[in-house]
């Protein structure tokens, strides 16, 4: 880094339904959510994490791009895959009220 670079300070968060993991990146200006995502998966706590299933991204709850550029302050979100599609779920349920 050269005197005057500037850096932000970004979250990065990975959830399983059993636990979920943070960790605090210092990156260069202009990171993707692509780029962070990868710079996490290669940090610890993330690193032993076998299975690295990340379908989207999203900025404080807002799906963003992988092209995203990342801002000072991001929390940036690694979502996975739902392991029920919504739509089958709520069938479900309602099949299982009428018995």
């Amino acid at each position: 880094m050269k005197f005057g670079d500037v850096m932000i300070h970004v979250e990065v968060v990975y959830a399983r339904p059993e636990r979920q993991w943070s960790i605090e990146l210092e990156l260069d200006v202009g990171t993707t959510a692509e780029a962070a995502a990868e710079t996490a998966k290669n940090s610890e706590p993330l690193r032993w994490i076998d299975e690295w299933h990340v379908v989207a991204y999203a900025v404080w709850g807002r799906e963003v791009a992988g092209t995203y550029q990342l801002k000072d302050g991001d929390r940036l979100e690694l979502l996975r895959p739902l392991p029920v599609d919504p739509m089958e779920a709520r069938r479900r349920k309602a099949s299982d009220r009428r018995g």
